[in-house]
């Protein structure tokens, strides 16, 4: 594993490829977004048990499970075009199932964790799963993969709380990589015993005699983070391409990591996907944050851009080089591959069309309006439901907080 040399043949993808509007499927006319928009708002009014079903037994009851699996392949496929085939890679291999079993073992290793914050682990597992899928694995999770989701929303919360002070940073951050190690650290407060029982959690799937690749990717996604910090923190301006390597470096080592904890062994085609996966994955991240980005004075590669009146080119960029990395998956040797490039190509660059129409003033509106040729939705549509969703969230989440983990007879339904 040479994590220099992954970053750098990303970094010189991204210099190779061409910064023209990129490929984003069919052009969707108005009248058929109409369509579309009435599909989503159908599915929204419809996800709450049926009649007959007793809310309380939601959860446990699988007719009402498959029907919610039937109306939301239905709408990917009304609303989002995704293919019968690509439709089966989520409906019938057990993504709802371990999602639910996530968020239990969530709760259940620390009764006071916020369903913000399992949601935030949440987004790792289903990348997770995914690799799991094209690497012929059944969609389970293991500790392993329980413990590395939730390591980071505790070591992020840690080090985005304004009232601990950079030297108690600096001095977790050191802990916390001898704890990776190997190393018998004694725990200096509630959160670090948390992540040191979750990195304990590993060592139960992986023998760090047999197979050492697991801790060295560990470690290579705590370093890139650290050295992400340090940098910010030195109030010195990073220059444009050292933006960009940060990019690279974080996104790519945080799938490496869970390429790792699915098999304990990848080959160098499956490093090199896993990596480039997770970097496609960050440029998207950091696309849809470029907003609070912004507003935080956060320097990432794309608040940079746009300061610089590239914003256009850099998203470009992006997009191409998503097509690129997830062209091949034959290294894997799953008979569902085209599947799941597909599915993976289509779910990326929906999210991309997605942030670009609710963050619309960080782009210049030509561009904007070339976008929304290629969006499901009208802008104005995903804006207004975004408009929505923002005055609902605390009672949507609070919502799914009592469906998942309150007892049989205090569960609500989600409307």
């Amino acid at each position: 594993m040479n994590i220099g040399q992954l970053v750098n043949n990303q970094v010189q993808l991204w210099d190779q490829t061409a910064c023209t509007f990129p490929l984003t499927g069919e052009i969707i006319l108005p009248g058929e977004k109409a369509v579309r928009e009435k599909a989503l708002e159908k599915f929204a009014r419809g996800a709450q048990p049926a009649n007959g079903i007793d809310k309380g037994d939601v959860l446990d009851n699988e007719g009402y499970k498959q029907k919610l699996l039937e109306n939301l392949g239905w709408l990917l496929k009304t609303s989002f075009n995704f293919e019968e085939n690509e439709l089966g890679i989520i409906t019938q291999n057990g993504f709802l199932s371990a999602t639910s079993g996530f968020m239990k073992m969530a709760r259940e290793f620390d009764p006071e964790i916020s369903m913000e914050d399992i949601f935030q682990a949440s987004r790792n597992l289903w990348i997770v799963n995914s690799l799991q899928i094209m690497m012929g694995v059944p969609v389970a999770i293991s500790p392993s993969v329980f413990a590395y989701s939730m390591l980071y929303p505790y070591s992020d919360n840690y080090l985005d709380d304004p009232d601990i002070t950079q030297k108690e940073k600096i001095a977790f951050s050191n802990r916390f990589r001898k704890r990776l190690t190997g190393e018998k650290v004694l725990a200096a407060n509630y959160t670090e015993k948390a992540i040191f029982d979750l990195v304990a959690m590993i060592e139960s799937d992986w023998d760090r005699q047999v197979y050492p690749d697991v801790y060295k990717s560990l470690l290579a996604i705590h370093d890139a983070q650290t050295r992400s910090i340090r940098l910010m923190d030195l109030g010195t301006t990073p220059g444009c391409d050292e933006l960009l390597s940060i990019c690279i470096e974080k996104g790519g080592t945080s799938v490496l990591a869970d390429g790792y904890l699915v098999k304990g062994e990848l080959t160098s085609e499956q490093e090199d996907f896993c990596f480039g996966f997770g970097v496609v994955l960050q440029y998207i991240d950091d696309i849809q944050d470029i907003t609070q980005d912004m507003e935080g004075m956060l320097e990432t590669a794309f608040t940079r851009a746009k300061r610089d009146n590239i914003l256009e080119v850099f998203t470009n960029k992006a997009l191409n080089v998503t097509t690129k990395v997830l062209d091949d998956l034959s290294c894997f040797g799953n008979k569902n591959h085209e599947a799941m490039k597909g599915l993976m190509n289509k779910s990326i660059k929906i999210l991309a069309i997605e942030a670009i129409g609710k963050n619309s003033e960080y782009w210049d509106a030509g561009y904007v309006t070339e976008f929304e040729k290629y969006s499901p939705f009208s802008y104005s549509f995903v804006k207004k439901r975004r408009s929505n969703m923002g005055s609902n969230r605390v009672s949507f989440m609070k919502k799914i907080e009592e469906h998942v983990f309150a007892s049989n007879a205090e569960k609500t339904a989600i409307v």
